[in-house]
């Protein structure tokens, strides 16, 4: 047995003692009243970026989904698979959340390829088909901060990917619909990694601006 699996193993025993003993009742409250989270979070894979711990929380207060670079497609029709889009719909139509947030990143990878190397967005392969989603992100820091380095340009990129996910979830009509009728707010944040301060988008500005602490 790996070390690695070793220590998942004895995560789960501290888990099980303190969630599973007499005093805590957690799972049985889930378990009677069924899930019902009021946020999801769209997250990345990353495996640093673990929205649950960054946030505080407890099992049954968020919703999380998770893909490569956190991006959102489109609204689209029903010829192919949709795993983001359709835990979004769950989400929103089936639990009823009041809140989406987007969570970014710094040094992710997969924005961090899409600026190195333009031409992975049309090899074959399901990441490359995937981050084009964020390929108007690119071209737009491309265009806009060209002078800037690798590094500020990653970062600059990841924000507007951010924002170009924001759009797309309003392609959705059902979510859109909920949005105008404000009982559904979109909020989109930048985790770094580096500081652990979370910026987060002033719709009405175009800015982020830094979560106070």
């Amino acid at each position: 047995m790996s070390k690695e699996i070793a220590q998942l193993k004895e995560g789960y025993k501290k888990f099980h003692q303190k969630y599973f003993n007499d005093k805590n009742k957690t799972f049985d409250n889930l378990i009677r009243r069924g899930q019902q989270p009021k946020i999801l979070i769209i997250s990345c894979c990353d495996s640093r970026v673990d929205p649950s711990i960054i946030l505080g929380c407890e099992p049954g207060d968020l919703f999380v989904v998770r893909n490569v670079a956190n991006l959102v497609p489109p609204f689209e029709n029903f010829s192919s698979y949709h795993g983001t889009s359709a835990a979004i719909e769950f989400a929103v139509t089936g639990l009823g959340i009041q809140d989406i947030i987007i969570l970014g990143h710094s040094y992710c990878g997969g924005i961090r390829a899409l600026l190195e190397n333009a031409e992975a967005v049309k090899k074959e392969g399901y990441v490359s088909k995937w981050m084009e989603l964020a390929a108007p992100a690119r071209e737009q820091t491309i265009e806009l901060h060209s002078n800037c380095t690798l590094d500020q340009q990653a970062d600059i990129c990841t924000h507007y990917a951010l924002i170009n996910s924001l759009n797309n979830l309003m392609t959705f009509p059902w979510l859109k619909e909920r949005v105008e009728a404000k009982q559904l707010d979109l909020h989109a944040w930048y985790f770094d990694l580096s500081t652990g301060l979370i910026d987060v988008l002033n719709q009405e500005m175009s800015v982020f601006e830094t979560m106070e602490i």
